[in-house]
């Protein structure tokens, strides 16, 4: 895919203790024509992921900047710290073990380049494997029964989100308001992807991608989150486990929610250029939403 010469494509991703799926994750950024850079931070590993890391760009022929910090974050921290530190056009949201299909980059970058000057969210729907079940693939909405458009009513969008973060791309306007609370953010947000959510539905716009090339979301015991996705939904084992996710769950989503609210009178109501529709400002849609569900739905990171 061709975009505007002066277009800067930059794919985040953060790393700990990885090596063992960085290589094919790296390798599968390679299959798309639009030019981009690869922006990385590793989180302090203790394995070789920072050798794979950079032995992979280099056999794939990928521009590489590697960026550092002192100390351990986590996540959202590192893809905030990575958001705060790069400069581009495009950002698009990478994760050490997944797989990306082919075109996936071109897909998100076609998507979101009439809207370079507007601060714009768009994200598709992956297709969930098992690590040791590599051929076997799961809608992730049909997993975690997410139906839009439902699932991207306002009214529920500090309970739940149907944004996994490695489907994500952003522009650049949308990265200038979270710069804007940048500080709110790192002190409440749950995950980096839901937070620039609420943004873009706060001040810009948010696209469900359909029929494109989308993540191969691998799981596997390491995962962040890999407690919210067992093979086996039934018996008292899945109900205790669920039992224990609520309250960090609510305790999650509650501090983000307050942070919302703290960093929401300075978010600018979002308006469409003249001779469109206007979008409804959050303050009106906000009246509506619920901040304790009976049962959350986990982010997906």
């Amino acid at each position: 895919m061709q975009t505007e010469p002066n277009t800067r494509v930059a794919i985040l991703i953060a790393t700990y203790n990885g090596a063992r799926f960085i290589e094919p994750q790296i390798r599968s950024l390679k299959e798309n024509s639009t030019p981009f850079t690869l922006h990385w931070l590793d989180d302090h590993s203790t394995d070789n992921t920072c050798e794979a890391v950079r032995a992979a760009a280099l056999l794939s022929d990928i521009e590489l900047h590697e960026w550092h910090q002192p100390d351990r974050q986590g996540v959202p921290g590192t893809f905030f710290q990575l958001l705060e530190c790069v400069d581009a056009d495009i950002y698009l949201f990478c994760d050490q073990d997944d797989i990306w299909q082919p075109g996936k980059i071109d897909a998100t970058v076609a998507n979101l380049l009439p809207d370079l000057a507007s601060p714009v969210l768009c994200f598709s729907d992956p297709l969930m494997f098992y690590n040791d079940e590599p051929t076997v693939f799961h809608r992730l909405s049909v997993v975690m029964d997410i139906r839009a458009p439902a699932a991207l009513q306002a009214s529920r969008a500090l309970m739940s989100t149907p944004v996994a973060g490695q489907t994500v791309g952003i522009t650049r306007p949308l990265r200038q308001l979270y710069l804007k609370h940048k500080d709110v953010a790192r002190a409440h947000a749950f995950m980096h992807s839901w937070w620039l959510y609420l943004i873009a539905l706060a001040s810009g716009t948010v696209r469900m991608l359909s029929d494109v090339p989308t993540t191969l979301y691998r799981r596997h015991t390491s995962n962040q989150t890999a407690a919210y996705y067992p093979r086996s939904r039934r018996g008292i084992d899945h109900i205790i486990r669920m039992w224990r996710q609520q309250n960090p769950l609510r305790l999650g989503m509650s501090r983000q929610a307050e942070g919302f609210i703290l960093a929401s009178p300075t978010m600018p109501p979002f308006t469409r250029k003249k001779g469109r529709k206007s979008k409804m400002s959050w303050k009106k849609r906000s009246s509506n939403l619920s901040l304790t569900p009976p049962h959350p739905t986990p982010i997906l990171c």
